[in-house]
Formats: structure tokens, sequence, C-alpha cells
């Protein structure tokens, strides 16, 4: 036995070599922090940092086993999950971000629906081709399995093939025949009529727990949508196949089945792209053979429904009084036809008769508790009144100023920028924030849209002064001129491309001292995705900036499987060894981090990570890192397309590869040690990102694996040794895995 004794020391030696190795992996810990005070008007947010809404759509389940259904809220714009739990005895809701890891990445639209009637709430979204459905697994907290693959499929004539539901609908998941399965309604895939998919689980099972769908009606309603309008032609089922030829497309819509007139017979509120207004058709058959026979004007009669484009309506139990009331709000795909702010309208139903008698409560449900400037958020911080804590300034890219429709009728929208700013009122131990200023600058009098600020004292009054970037690329220059630097900021009339900077689309300009030769340089993010870089070769009151290159450090955050376009954010800052580094935002929502940073024309920065700490917060992602109190740990806050902040408070990093975990299943490799081509079993269905780094932790590969729990790694060109697999879910936040793969010849 003693001439086992080495290899049992060596293996201990390796392990502990990988300990030592792995504490080098993460130079930040960060973890939410949802209890940074904001207050508006004396009043505190009480989902401030929950990142704003945009175009929602929202379901309801029990997610901490009370036995009250608590709120799930959906937006389109980046695919963004936000759970609120119910608190009991109130009508109040608790922003609940945790419970965001325990759902499977979702696309377009969602529902939740206890398809297989357990008591458990399942999940129908989009998927390419149809619908997703995941089963909940019926644990508290949630977990969930695919129940189809690739996707739900219905008997469609002699065959069956995929339950066509586009990424532009909003399909009805309804009971129609009464017989405890779920039946689908969606729009013919080519436009203009209705079709049923009767759910047979019952009839051929005897229970519901089966997905069983069949084609059974191809124009439920007996009515038609004009293919170029939102007109309604109702008693009309005629020239189907007529329809096809003379114009075979189809522009998106949503469902609301509900009974409107207390008759039991579901009617329609259908919702249409470019139309602020919903279709409001009466139904005078049957649930199963409908007739719209009559279309109101509009709904409800008192402050009808009106999102400038396109809307969902949906019933829900918010008040837990078992009268569900409506939501309402944009389901418009477009990043520039949404409302922003007063985006999701919620109705009580005040009736106790049949008929329902539904009266508007608010036009910004929970959004009026959060941080929310429209569309876009791009958080910076500086201290503007020069007490030494950090403020916090936010802007945009815009909010709605005017809907109108051009010769084709299709709906134009546009924005107007402008800049919040929070007045840091707390201590230096202690950071807090009161909102102080809507519309700083008075940035919304110019009408641009995209505003991105910058702040540095350029010419040495002591005093901050501001640049502005925006979605033409023209910088404006705007000089403090405030008698005393311990004051606000009272600036002068913009200078419009001051030095003869013109930055690129949706420029984003950062101030900062990259060669440290006491002379404030710029760097420029752009719709390109790219860094400019301006040397500062002025003096301290008299700036004067020469352009280096326009691809600085060789970074470029566009991904080019998804879109043409970046739009990095630069945040430039020091890391505890008081290096500079870099993070930009991007499109995608990513965090790209960078290291060894020069600034040589030619340099090229070092890209750690494509995806920093898999934090991921929504599309457009803007950072900011500043020093918010004492404990000498930076703090992030993040901004997104759907118009709020994300706040990220800095703690002691923690050892990669070692985590706490809450889910089910153990990171496994197979084989391992490999040849270099392994599977990974993962923790649960999720979209993944795998990092494989060297044994002195330089990243090796990378990789993404989509609603799956085994990814499948080839590494075949890998040298034989030990390396270090990073597994962690790419939305939301949820624990990292670690493992060891040995590599032989």
């Amino acid at each position: 036995m003693k001439r086992f004794y080495p290899c049992f020391l060596l293996l201990g030696l390796v392990i502990n070599v990988l300990t030592l190795k792995a504490q080098q992996l993460n130079e930040y810990g960060f973890e939410l922090w949802t209890a940074l005070p904001v207050s508006v008007d004396g009043t505190d947010l009480p989902y401030a940092w929950a990142g704003g809404l945009n175009n929602v759509q929202a379901g309801m389940m029990d997610l901490n086993g009370d036995g009250f259904n608590d709120l799930l809220l959906f937006d389109r714009h980046g695919n963004r999950l936000m759970p609120f739990v119910y608190v009991q005895g109130s009508n109040k809701y608790q922003w609940a971000p945790d419970y965001r890891r325990f759902f499977p990445a979702m696309e377009h639209w969602f529902q939740l629906v206890d398809y297989n009637r357990d008591g458990f709430k399942d999940i129908f979204t989009y998927t390419p081709g149809g619908i997703m459905v995941y089963k909940n697994k019926g644990t508290i907290p949630p977990a969930f399995v695919k129940a189809v693959d690739p996707y739900l499929t219905s008997l469609q004539g002699s065959i069956y093939t995929n339950l066509l539901v586009t990424n532009v609908d909003y399909p009805a998941i309804y009971d129609l025949d009464g017989d405890g399965d779920y039946d689908i309604l969606t729009f013919w895939g080519l436009g203009s009529f209705v079709e049923v998919h009767t759910n047979l689980s019952m009839e051929t099972t005897g229970t519901a727990d089966s997905l069983l769908y069949k084609r059974t009606q191809v124009c439920w309603g007996e009515f038609a949508e004009n293919p170029e309008s939102n007109i309604i032609y109702l008693d009309t089922c005629l020239n189907r196949t007529a329809s096809l030829s003379a114009d075979p497309k189809h522009t998106g819509s949503t469902f609301c089945l509900i009974d409107l007139n207390g008759n039991t017979v579901v009617d329609l509120l259908l919702g249409d792209v470019d139309y602020p207004e919903p279709a409001v058709l009466i139904n005078g058959g049957n649930n199963i053979q409908a007739r719209m026979v009559d279309q109101w004007p509009g709904y409800p009669l008192n402050d009808p429904i009106a999102m400038w484009s396109f809307p969902l309506i949906q019933q829900l139990d918010i008040y837990h009084d078992d009268q569900p009331a409506l939501l309402a709000s944009p389901f418009d795909p477009s990043l520039v036809k949404s409302r922003g702010s007063e985006s999701l309208w919620l109705y009580q139903n005040v009736s106790n008769k049949p008929t329902p008698d539904y009266r508007l409560q608010t036009k910004s449900f929970l959004q009026d508790g959060m941080i929310d400037l429209g569309l876009g958020a791009y958080p910076v911080f500086s201290d503007l009144n020069g007490n030494g804590l950090k403020d916090l300034v936010i802007s945009n890219f815009g909010s709605l100023d005017t809907c109108t429709y051009n010769v084709n009728m299709q709906l134009k929208c546009h924005y107007s920028s402008h800049i919040q700013l929070y007045e840091n009122s707390g201590t230096a131990q202690n950071p807090e924030f009161k909102l102080i200023d809507d519309d700083f600058a008075n940035i919304s009098q110019y009408l641009w849209e995209g505003v991105y600020p910058a702040f540095a004292d350029m010419d040495a009054d002591g005093d901050m002064d501001m640049l502005i970037g925006e979605s033409t690329g023209t910088i404006w220059y705007f000089e403090n001129i405030s008698e005393t630097p311990f004051e606000w900021p009272v600036f002068a009339p913009p200078l419009g491309a001051p030095w003869g900077i013109q930055g690129p689309a949706f420029a984003t300009p950062q101030f900062t001292d990259l060669d440290e030769d006491g002379s404030i340089d710029l760097v420029m993010g752009g719709r390109d995705g790219r860094l400019r870089y301006y040397k500062n070769t002025g003096t301290p009151t008299q700036a004067s900036f020469s352009l280096i290159t326009d691809y600085f450090g060789k970074v470029n955050v566009t991904d080019s499987t998804a879109s043409y376009t970046g739009f990095s954010v630069p945040c430039f800052f020091k890391n505890p060894k008081h290096e500079w580094v870099l993070m930009v935002g991007s499109e995608s929502g990513r965090l790209y981090y960078y290291k060894n940073i020069e600034t040589e024309a030619d340099a090229r920065f070092s890209l750690e990570s494509r995806h920093f700490m898999y934090i991921s917060e929504g599309i457009r992602s803007a950072p900011a890192l500043a020093h918010l109190n004492t404990d000498h740990l930076i703090d992030l806050a993040i901004g997104n397309y759907g118009g709020g902040v994300t706040m990220y408070k800095g703690i002691n990093p923690q050892l990669a590869g070692v985590v706490e975990t809450s889910l089910s299943k153990p990171l496994l490799l197979m084989p391992n040690p490999s040849k270099g081509s392994f599977n990974i079993r993962l923790p649960e269905i999720n979209n993944w990102q795998i990092e494989i780094r060297s044994i002195q932790g330089q990243l090796v590969s990378t990789f993404s694996v989509a609603n799956s729990e085994i990814a499948n790694i080839d590494m075949s060109g890998a040298k034989p040794g030990i390396y270090l697999v990073g597994v962690s879910c790419s939305r939301g936040r949820c624990p990292g895995y670690g493992a060891k793969l040995v590599i032989i010849p």
C-alpha cells in the first residue's frame, strides 16, 4: 500500500494547485444591490433597480410556495424576466430577481398555463417554427423540463407538423370545449383567418397531461382581418385560398379571449401591429362555433386602451380578489414603437355582476416604482456638486414624442432624449440617491435621440463640464459657467463639434487619462461596436484633441451572428491591482471585459471575457463603475433598453469553480480524462456559457449552449494537460459551476 501514497500526495498537490490558480480567476465579486435607496419627490421607489419596462407580458404562479400566486413580467425588448412576489394581505408586490435563475431562456412571448392540471403552471413560449412547452416539475422554487422537442406539433390534414405561431403573434391558449385540456387559437400563418388547434388529450388518454393537437377549424369566429390594415370583416370565411394569392402576408396579432357582456361566451380583444386600439369583437355564437356579430369602437368605454402600436391585453387576478384585472402593454417587437414609459396599464374590475366594468387604475403599473426613463438607460457616475460623493446621471435613447403614419400607412415614431440627475444624498459609507432634476440641462428641448453624457473639468476652473454624444454622431460641448465648483452645474449653450470632433452614430464618450500624463483624453463608443481614442494635446485650460485610432484596442462588441451593429458603451476603470481595465456594454446586452490597456494606435487589448461574470440585464447594456462606499470594492450599475438601471454592489471576490448551488444536478464531464472531445452534463435546461481556461487561468475557448442539458465540446486541438471548465447560465444571475478536465494525448 505504501507505493500508492505518492500518487495520493501528487493528487492532493494538483488539487491544491488548482485551488490556488482558481483563486486568481475572479478579480471581482458582485451581488444585486436591491436595497440601495432611491427616492422621487420624497417617496422611496420600491423596485428602483428592476430595470424598467417597455413591451411587457405577464403571468402568475406561486414562486415561493405560500399559496398565493406571484407575478412574472416578461419584456420582449431584451427578453427580460422580472419576478415579483405577492405580499400577503396587501395589493403590493416585491421585486424578487433571484427567481430568474429557475426559468429557462425565453424569446418574444410567453404564457403560464397549467396544461396538465397538476396545480403547477407550465410555460408556453416562442421557438423558431412555433411553440416550445416547458413542463413544471412541481418543485418550490420551480424547475422546468422540455415537454416537446423541437416544437409543439398538430395534426394538420394527414400529417403532424409544427403548430405555427410567429414571433409577432400572441396566441390564445384556452379550454374552448370545456373538456379540461387547453386548445390553441392563432392566425393562419399567411394571414386573415383564425385557426383552432384542439387538444385531444382528454379524448385520447382520459387525462390532460398530453399535448395532442389537431387543427379542427380554419375560420373560428367567422371573421377575417384585412392584411393591409386593422379592418375586420364580419361574417366572412369565404375565399380563404384566394386571399393567399392576393396578399400572402401576415404582420402580427394578439389574442385575449374574454367575456365582455356576461353571457358566459368568450368575446375577443384583438391587437394588431401598427394600430393603437384593439379590435373589440362580440361573439354571437358559442365558444366552439364562434361567430363574431358586432364590433365595438373601443374598450373599456371609460379610458379605452390605446398603446400607439400593437396592444396586448391579458386577464390576471392581480388583486387576489377572484376578479381578474386587465393588463395592457405594447407587443410590438420594434425597438422604436413603444411608449417606453406608461407602458403597462392596469384596469380593475369594479363590477359585482357577470358583465365586467373595468376602470383604469394606472398607466404605469409597477413601472412607477422603478427608475424608468422610457427607451434605453445610460448611467454615469460623477461628483457634480463637489461634495465628494458620486452622483448618478442617467440619459436615455428617448421618450415618446410623436407617432405618425407615412404614405404606406406604416407607423413611425419619434423620441426625444432627456437626462435625469440623482443627487447622492447619503454618506461616504451609505449612499442613497434622490431625483432632483428630471430634465438635466434641459436636454429635451434639443429633440436629440440617444444622448450619452461625459463629465470632466476641461478648462481647469474646478467644476465639471459636460460632453454629449447622440444618435447622429454630432458631439456637443456644454461649458459649466457656475461661479463656484460647489454648486450644481450651470451650462452655457452647447457648442457643436468641439475641437473638430465628429463622433460615430450613437456616440458614447468617456473622459479618462489612460496614459496618466495629467491630460484628460477621450474615448468614444458607437453603433458600429468599436472604440475611438482621442489624445488631448492641449493644455489644462485649453484642450485640443487628436484622433489616434478609430479601432482602439481592436475592440468590437458587435455580435455578427445576430446583428450588424454593436452599440459599444465603454467604461475604463482601475482594477484591484490599480491597473486600467475596460468594460464595454453592447447591443446584445453582454458586458465585454478587457485588460492590458495600452494607448498606442496599434494596441490590442486582451479580451478576458465576452460575457463578464455572465451578468445579463437586457439589450443595449451600458455599464458604469464607481466606488460608492468605503469598502474599497467597486460597484456596478448597468443600464438597459428597458429604460432602467440594475445596481450591483461590490463584494469580496469568490473562488472560481468553488460555489454553493441549490440546483439539482452536478456538473459532470464525460469522459474525463479525454482526448479532447467530451460531453458536459449541465445542471438543468437553460442557456449556458462555457469557458475553458488553462491551469494558469488563460482563456482557451468559449462555447454557448442553448436550451440543453448536454453540451458536446470538441477540443481535439488542445495540448495535453489540466484545464479548468467554468459553466454559468447566460440570462439572469445563477450560480457558476466549475470542474477540472484532463486532456491526454
